[in-house]
């Protein structure tokens, strides 16, 4: 195990290599001059507009920060393969730039700040699509063909079809306006922000529709892989030698069928977690959500690349990070696994 887990880490030096140079590519492939995003309509005199490219490695320096310049008195522009060192170099050390728009403020301290709402509704979201997901599809699958079975599927197909952005502003629409006019007021759900301290609501309240929204497919998709994972462990032979020593149906499922079943259902919910911590853009933009996704759909109409590409690169590490220990929760649900692991090691 701990030779797979090794090897899986240093699997992440060629991908974090490969994502950083597109990232880096695209954002030098993208028209306009970034000094002019960061002046916005201003006029900058001369001495700062050469100060800022220093600043944004857009010109090269030596050693003491000053311009380069050439035979002309113009400055040397920053070769690509230099900038990508610098950038790299910068990210190794946690630098991820400097922000075009908002005041130059750091791209690590902005994501920091937005970081804790999009964790704390992808870990309500993930909740939501665990508990009822795995629950429907069970359901789905052990009262197959019955009314609870064709509602489960009828809903599940409705919810894949539905674009998140159109039913979060459905549940607006339906709990934070009509279910207000019925009930004069009485209830409703707050459907922008997160909260605070000076919040109408208890702060969860606002987790709520945002939560369910983002959780909305893939729940969908987690009940669809728990029913037709839990039919195809139900038909194998040792679970017909369980029921034929004697052992409930119940006990069956629970002790023998629904561990082995949970094998791709974890695979998704883990893959899935890793793309909600990455920030889900459509949720946090309808719902006026303070999180990364938010900040990055912001970033993009701005045109803060600075922003966008640490926002992606954050991205990229998470989903790795989760994917890896997706992984290794292979072991404890599926003893195969550990012990193919073992020989392979031996």
């Amino acid at each position: 195990m701990g030779k797979y887990i090794v090897k899986r880490v240093l699997q992440f030096i060629p991908v974090f290599l490969g994502v950083t140079l597109i990232l880096f590519a695209m954002q030098n492939i993208v028209p306009g001059d970034p000094i002019k995003l960061i002046a916005g309509e201003k006029k900058l005199d001369p001495q700062t507009e050469l100060n800022l490219r220093a600043t944004y490695h857009l010109i090269d320096t030596d050693a003491d920060g000053k311009p380069i310049l050439d035979e002309s008195g113009n400055p040397v522009e920053t070769p690509l393969w230099k900038r990508y060192t610098l950038y790299l170099g910068g990210l190794l050390q946690g630098d991820l730039g400097v922000s075009y728009q908002q005041s130059g403020k750091s791209v690590s301290s902005i994501l920091m700040e937005k970081y804790p709402y999009t964790i704390r509704l992808a870990a309500v979201a993930i909740l939501v699509e665990a508990v009822i997901g795995i629950l429907a599809g069970m359901v789905s699958a052990i009262k197959r063909y019955s009314f609870w079975d064709v509602l489960v599927t009828l809903s599940t197909s409705i919810l894949v079809a539905m674009p998140a952005f159109w039913l979060g502003m459905l549940l607006q629409l339906f709990f934070g306006i009509m279910v207000k006019d019925w009930t004069g007021g009485g209830f409703y759900l707050p459907i922008s922000g997160a909260g605070g301290p000076t919040a109408e609501f208890n702060a969860g309240m606002y987790y709520i529709l945002p939560a369910i929204t983002l959780a909305s497919v893939s729940t969908a998709y987690t009940a669809r892989i728990m029913r037709s994972q839990l039919l195809e462990v139900m038909n194998q032979d040792y679970i017909r030698t369980a029921r034929a020593k004697g052992l409930s149906r119940r006990a069956t499922i629970l002790h023998h069928a629904l561990k082995n079943a949970l094998i791709p259902v974890v695979t998704y919910i883990g893959i899935d977690f890793g793309g909600m911590l990455a920030g889900a853009i459509l949720t946090e933009t309808v719902f006026n959500w303070p999180g990364v996704g938010f900040e990055t759909y912001r970033a993009i109409t701005q045109r803060d690349w600075p922003i966008v590409m640490g926002s992606v690169t954050i991205i990229v590490i998470v989903v790795m990070v989760i994917n890896l220990i997706v992984d290794i929760s292979y072991a404890f649900l599926d003893p195969r696994i550990r012990y193919g692991s073992s020989k392979d090691q031996g």
